[in-house]
């Protein structure tokens, strides 16, 4: 690899350069909805959606240098508001669904032939959501959320988000069809995109939200062991992430299961 970008011209080297500079820079700005690289010979594209405080389990950079030697494109989107993408996303519509329609028109308009979206925990449920609507291939949920409901979330004993999630529901934020993953893939007119789910089985409330879409259209689930609500960091440092991204990107390469 290093000796074919020695061939090229120093004019796209320096090009090149740049616009990796300016995604990673793209991703360093908390303020940033949307950082692309848009790399023009890749047809395959890799969109993650940050989580709570806009991160991927880990920060965005470390998440993306796992899938450095695959040439594809990427694009990094933030929810600013941190209300599960309910909000919407600047520049890009007021509701989920909006957003979707959106962030599709832009990838159809890049000359994209697989999609392939990624999130970690309020991500992961966005990579869920956003993988159905806008008919991903491949759909990477890590340690997700998969009901905003508040009674579930408290029969799970799960109240990590109550009080945004009470704020949200208290201002009509919420559009109930995407409360519940589980009941939002089945109510979809066709799901052709396969959900992979990643979780600590030890832990607990992970494990609920994990087997809740257990038998959702296009669902499996990969229970590992180790790294509790931080799964997709422990997988970074084992090896794994870098092993499930590049067999999601390069469909010819075995997909294989991770254990422990």
């Amino acid at each position: 690899m290093a000796a074919l970008r020695s061939k090229l011209p120093i004019g796209v080297r320096r090009f090149a350069r740049r616009f990796r500079s300016s995604f990673r820079r793209g991703l360093e700005r908390p303020d940033a909805p949307l950082s692309l690289n848009m790399r023009p010979r890749s047809r395959t594209l890799l969109v993650a959606f940050g989580g709570m405080r806009g991160e991927l389990g880990m920060p965005p950079f470390e998440f993306f240098k796992a899938t450095e030697g695959i040439a594809v494109k990427k694009l990094f989107v933030r929810d600013l508001p941190q209300a599960w993408y309910h909000r919407g996303i600047p520049g890009h519509g007021d509701t989920l669904a909006d957003c979707a329609a959106s962030l599709r028109r832009l990838i159809d308009r890049r000359g994209v032939d697989r999609l392939v979206v990624a999130g970690n925990s309020a991500g992961g449920y966005a990579a869920m959501i956003f993988g159905a609507l806008m008919e991903a291939d491949v759909a990477l949920c890590f340690a997700p959320q998969t009901v905003l409901d508040l009674e579930v979330l408290s029969e799970f004993d799960d109240h990590r988000w109550d009080e945004q999630l009470r704020a949200l529901f208290a201002a009509g934020a919420i559009d109930r069809r995407f409360i519940d993953v589980r009941h939002a893939l089945a109510d979809a007119p066709s799901v052709r995109t396969a959900f992979d789910v990643y979780f600590d089985e030890d832990f607990e409330v992970d494990r609920l939200h994990a087997e809740r879409v257990e038998s959702a259209p296009g669902v499996t689930l990969h229970a590992l062991r180790g790294g509790k609500h931080g799964i997709a960091r422990d997988m970074r440092e084992t090896g794994q992430l870098d092993a499930v991204l590049r067999a999601a990107l390069v469909p010819a390469a075995p997909i294989r299961s991770p254990s422990r």
